[in-house]
């Protein structure tokens, strides 16, 4: 045996090579075959969760071909064998571990062809999640499963007048499609042209169903104020009565109203005038507003910048500035008072003070040339009064006069100074003598 493989080596290398070539090739069909080999073969065998199916048919169902199980269109394992029992088809199905969970006892499956070669996958509806989970190699009955129905089957339940026109229907509609003619050119351009009105018409269907949802939302808020009105039908019959009150009060001011209507046009006038007006203020103000940003915004940097000032003179305020105002509140309340007259008496006083200024002028001019001015004659005037003065003092000539005031008339003006005390600054300048300072009166 040792020398025939020594002998034949090159030959036992060649075949063990070709057997792992053929093991890699098989891999790689299996592989893009996307094959499922059970657990128990090494490396890329895989564990699979087995449930099973009672169809009424299992027609085009092959297992190993690769019949895919489908939840949403996504699969989620093949389709693994297929048997007759009692009368009908049970069909085997390894599902990935990651998906059976999703499927529950209420869930149901629907055999349909995924190619018009009737290459066949199994439609799987989950079920509620309320549901408990399916268990591994349970059966789902047949009352929640259904077969693939035939195009013979679906024209065997028509009754023989129905398959007659069905006949004549699809006679004259490959008479109507004959390319010889040119016909399927002009369906596809009527179809084309069919376009915008179905989009269209959906936009109308969709506003039909709009409307329907106002309607019927309309039908039953109005379900709901007749019910709340039945139920306050004295509240309306007082609502009607109040109506009809408030109506009557009207007809009564038939003319007030028909006035105040008279009047509405020029009214309305004048308001278009001055909103026309307020137009124009708002864009002549636009700009300047605009330029009186930068002053609003620089405000609250200028208050901030104030409050310590404020808060400093606070106390001032308070504690001196108050004080002083409440003190001076009534003589300036006299004072007040005594200005009342001096407004009648300004006019005289300015045409007085106007009429003394031209006098001052006439006296201090001095016209040109030899004539004087009458400032050059005050100095004789002064001495021929003062030569007119017998008595002179320290403090230079005595004019005559003399005035005379009696006790009764002091006393008098005593007892007015005390009832005026606004009169005491005007009898101090005077320099009226008072009743103790006359000889006589005090005793």
């Amino acid at each position: 045996m040792r020398r025939a493989l020594r002998a034949h080596i090159r030959d036992v290398l060649a075949i063990v090579g070709l057997l792992l070539a053929g093991i890699l090739a098989m891999s790689v069909i299996l592989v893009n075959q996307r094959a499922v080999l059970p657990n128990w073969v090494p490396l890329i065998g895989t564990d699979r969760f087995e449930l099973n199916a009672d169809f009424s048919t299992a027609q085009a169902v092959t297992p190993g071909q690769g019949q895919s199980v489908d939840i949403a269109g996504i699969k989620v394992g093949e389709v693994s064998s297929v048997k007759l029992e009692d009368g009908h088809a049970v069909v085997g199905m390894e599902i990935d571990n990651k998906y059976a969970s999703l499927i529950h006892d209420n869930a149901s499956l629907l055999l349909r062809p995924k190619t018009g070669l009737n290459d066949m996958v199994v439609e799987v509806d989950p079920g509620t999640q309320s549901a408990p989970r399916v268990k591994e190699g349970s059966t789902v009955s047949l009352a929640s499963t259904k077969p693939q129905v035939n195009p013979d089957e679906f024209l065997a339940t028509l009754d023989a007048d129905t398959q007659q026109f069905l006949k004549l229907l699809l006679a004259n509609g490959a008479e109507a499609l004959d390319p010889a003619k040119g016909r399927d050119v002009q369906l596809s351009n009527a179809l084309r042209r069919l376009d915008p009105f179905a989009r269209d018409i959906g936009a109308i269907s969709s506003a039909l169903a709009t409307r329907r949802q106002n309607v019927a939302n309309s039908i039953h808020n109005f379900q709901l104020l007749s019910t709340e009105l039945g139920n306050r039908d004295q509240d309306l019959v007082n609502f009607v009565d109040s109506s009809d009150d408030v109506l009557a009060s009207f007809a009564k001011e038939q003319s007030s109203i028909r006035s105040a209507v008279q009047q509405l046009p020029g009214t309305l006038k004048e308001a278009k005038g001055a909103l026309t007006s307020a137009n124009d203020l708002a864009v002549v103000e636009g700009p300047a507003l605009k330029k009186l940003i930068p002053g609003a915004k620089a405000t609250a940097p200028a208050l901030r910048s104030l409050r310590p000032f404020f808060q400093q003179t606070a106390g001032p305020i308070q504690n001196q500035i108050r004080p002083f105002t409440t003190q001076v509140a009534s003589p300036v309340h006299h004072v007040a008072q005594i200005s009342q007259g001096l407004g009648n008496s300004a006019p005289g006083l300015r045409t007085g003070f106007t009429n003394l200024n031209s006098g001052l002028n006439a006296l201090a001019y001095n016209p040109p040339g030899d004539q004087e001015g009458f400032l050059f004659y005050v100095p004789w005037l002064n001495h021929d009064l003062n030569a007119d003065y017998l008595l002179q003092d320290a403090y230079g000539p005595i004019r005559r006069g003399l005035v005379l005031e009696s006790c009764s008339t002091a006393g008098v003006a005593e007892s007015v100074l005390q009832s005026e005390p606004y009169l005491r600054m005007l009898y101090q300048l005077t320099g009226q003598p008072r009743v103790n300072n006359i000889p006589g009166c005090g005793s």
